[in-house]
């Protein structure tokens, strides 16, 4: 697999989410969605950009969460965090209408084991929709879900140079006394960092880049995958591009790991 980032590029962080549960009928069926704001609370923790808070109550078998993006939207990708391991299955439809779905607007199901403290991603091919419908397609309760990102996977067209650099910022205080005595306060754990510079990337990368740049710019947490781990990051600068020759341009980007 590719290096990739995923991230929002739907307005996700700014979508109503909603609660409720479903029922179908007819040949072929149509599913009506009945919004009920008791079945799983908590929905904002879901988008808001930390890891470490679930969102509340067991997600029940049918119980749905829909997602208003706004307006048509059409993201190629989520991103579940799990603080537990979850075994169960997540399917998703989508649609134009705040109410109902139909047998043709299913996407995908996802149906992988969750690691615990980890995140799982699934491809999405959806479409100019604005309504995102998830159910708990599994008998057992569905629990332990902390963050989501729907949006954009975008894998490396081109792999940074080899001269990149990755380090770590320390999350540390020294102080020293005026015995010339230090002493430390170790406020969190050390953060990963990125350092990245591409000498020739052609145009459709930097189009590509650019909508990084637009969508989650310094405040949007985002994935990276290095192609073995996923990695909650924030970019500490945005991507800057120098053309080199007509259409081929080099480029630097920075990311810090997010620690939740």
């Amino acid at each position: 697999m590719a290096r990739s980032f995923i991230y929002d590029s739907v307005g996700f962080s700014e979508a109503t989410l909603t609660a409720g549960s479903f029922a179908q009928a007819g040949d072929p069926w149509t599913a009506t969605f009945t919004a009920n704001s008791a079945l799983i609370s908590n929905l904002d923790r879901l988008a808001d950009q930390n890891i470490s808070l679930s969102m509340g109550n067991y997600w029940e078998q049918y119980e749905v969460l829909r997602i208003d993006l706004g307006s048509q939207k059409s993201p190629n990708a989520i991103a579940l965090y799990h603080p537990s391991a979850e075994q169960n299955d997540l399917v998703i439809y989508a649609s134009n209408s705040s109410t109902t779905w139909v047998t043709g607007d299913y996407v995908n199901t996802l149906t992988t084991d969750h690691p615990a403290n980890d995140w799982n991603t699934l491809s999405l091919s959806i479409t100019d929709k604005q309504y995102i419908y998830i159910y708990n397609g599994t008998a057992d309760y569905y629990a332990g879900v902390s963050e989501m990102i729907l949006g954009t996977k975008y894998d490396f067209a081109v792999n940074p140079e080899l001269n990149a650099k990755t380090g770590e910022e320390f999350g540390t205080d020294i102080m020293t006394s005026y015995g010339g005595n230090e002493y430390a306060n170790k406020r969190h754990a050390p953060k990963t960092t990125w350092d990245w510079n591409w000498s020739h990337i052609l145009s459709t990368q930097k189009t590509a880049l650019e909508d990084l740049n637009a969508s989650v710019q310094d405040w949007k947490k985002f994935i990276y995958y290095d192609d073995t781990n996923y990695h909650y990051v924030r970019m500490t600068k945005p991507v800057t591009f120098t053309e080199v020759a007509p259409s081929v341009y080099s480029a630097n980007m920075s990311l810090r790991e997010q620690l939740s």
